[in-house]
């Protein structure tokens, strides 16, 4: 039936996923690989992406897929385009997963992890994208939908203290989302952005050693999914034809609070609890406000403690954060 069909069906489809030699975006493009796609995984480390390859290829399908890998730094404009251009052929699915976080206090971020924030989280899907849709709209336009899939965050919908490394370049990709939609419309490509919550992934154990206590105690005890089942619930959402996709309840509700003019996947149950927040939402910023100050008068009674460094990576997918 109509509300059954599957609307994200990959089988013989070129699919390229970005930052898929670890983590969701690995998680991702297995589970595809699985579905009957080609797919094509690009990181910036070689030995890292030939060791997904390898995993990839056990959940192999039919003897015609095919299954490869690409190096490259994708925050660079140029490497992006040669990935594209090296298809041989327009892709049929774009995943943009790669990014990273270093949650931080604002005034001990540096200058280079600020920069690194851009290039991750905003340069490597931008650029893949540009080159992407280009050769989308140039090719000859298939029966069947296309995707160009961003990944945000669920930090996006309620930006926290300690992510301003991260949140506002995610941020970012929704609304870079919402221009491609309408400009995608006559090349029968879909734009989806997805927001993940907590899952687990090599990157969500660097985050931990630099995230302030704070905002830990913001988030609350959320706890991290697998990257499979995390991925298993985006492509849920992406069969169902949605084009705004969370992961868990949480995101779902502080995205009722941010509809703006982007898809709805339910309008009743988002408008309930768009308007649930806006009565409590207040309460909710003045208990925040309340903890916030508490850590800063406390901080500043307390020896001062170097936070330890953490290199940014663009090989897997951040863990992005919920704020229950």
């Amino acid at each position: 039936m109509f509300w059954q069909s599957n609307k994200f069906n990959v089988e013989k489809k070129l699919v390229l996923v970005s930052g898929a030699s670890q983590g969701l975006g690995y998680a991702l493009a297995k589970e595809i690989f699985a579905a009957g796609a080609d797919v094509v995984i690009v990181a910036r480390r070689e030995s890292k992406l030939k060791e997904a390859v390898a995993e990839i290829e056990t959940v192999r399908v039919n003897a015609d897929q095919k299954l490869s890998y690409a190096t490259a730094d994708l925050a660079v404009a140029a490497s992006a385009q040669r990935v594209i251009d090296d298809l041989g052929r327009a892709p049929d699915v774009l995943l943009c997963c790669a990014g990273s976080s270093i949650p931080k206090l604002f005034l001990d971020v540096t200058t280079e992890e600020l920069d690194a924030g851009i290039d991750i989280n905003y340069k490597t899907a931008l650029y893949l994208a540009h080159a992407g849709m280009k050769a989308m709209a140039a090719a000859k336009k298939p029966e069947h939908d296309r995707h160009i899939i961003f990944f945000s965050s669920v930090v996006h919908f309620y930006s926290l203290i300690g992510y301003s490394q991260y949140s506002p370049l995610k941020s970012a990709l929704r609304s870079l989302a919402d221009c491609l939609r309408q400009e995608c419309i006559p090349y029968d490509i879909k734009v989806v952005v997805v927001f993940p919550g907590n899952f687990q992934s090599e990157g969500y154990e660097i985050e931990e050693t630099t995230k302030p206590e704070i905002t830990k105690k913001i988030e609350g005890s959320s706890v991290a999914i697998p990257s499979d089942e995390c991925a298993r619930i985006i492509l849920k959402g992406l069969r169902a034809g949605n084009q705004m996709i969370t992961t868990d309840f949480i995101g779902m509700v502080l995205y009722s609070a941010m509809l703006s003019g982007s898809p709805r996947s339910s309008y009743l149950v988002q408008t309930f609890f768009g308007i649930l927040i806006a009565i409590v939402g207040p309460l909710w910023s003045l208990i925040v406000n309340r903890d916030i100050k508490t850590f800063y008068d406390k901080k500043a009674a307390a020896p001062i403690e170097a936070e330890p460094a953490a290199e940014a990576d663009t090989d897997g997918v951040e863990p992005v954060k919920t704020a229950e």
